[in-house]
């Protein structure tokens, strides 16, 4: 447990093996703002204000191919689907949403995209958990890029 971690501790905390690329990016609304490259995918870790979590996160939007072929699924298949990507997302730590161009939640069959965001609060703040976190979402991240393959796989 580390108290007062600065946005330069938790870069230095970051793992440079298992990351291709860290980025601060300008953030008025954050205390800092770090994109971080791991194997192709972008993940986010922010803290909004000195005192608040660590937040690791990601959104993955999908284009309208994509979207109107899990629309036009059966039922029965799109409830398949939503099932294995739900088995996932409660497998790792992470709260997500299906969201609309808006940000809005929304069923499954209307999103636009999904979000992601893992926390972690200031007294279980370490590189441990900070990078626990990174692999978490990372993993959710890669699962659901390859949306593509599951959405074939309940249409087989």
């Amino acid at each position: 447990m580390a108290e007062n971690v600065d946005a330069e501790q938790i870069h230095r905390w970051i793992d440079d093996d298992l990351v291709e690329n860290v980025e601060q990016v300008p953030d008025e609304a954050a205390e800092f703002n770090y994109a971080i490259e791991m194997s192709n995918i972008l993940v986010h870790v922010i803290r909004r204000q000195p005192s608040g979590p660590v937040i690791i996160g990601q959104q993955i939007e999908y284009g309208e191919d994509i979207r109107s072929r899990i629309r036009n699924l059966p039922e029965s298949d799109r409830n398949e689907l939503v099932a294995r990507i739900r088995e996932l997302l409660t497998e790792v730590p992470v709260v997500y949403g299906f969201h609309d161009e808006h940000g809005e939640n929304v069923r499954f069959r209307d999103m636009k995209q999904i979000f992601l965001e893992y926390r972690i609060y200031p007294d279980a703040l370490s590189q441990h958990a900070l990078m626990s976190g990174l692999v978490d979402v990372w993993k959710a991240m890669r699962y659901l890029d390859d949306i593509v393959t599951l959405v074939d796989s309940v249409a087989d």
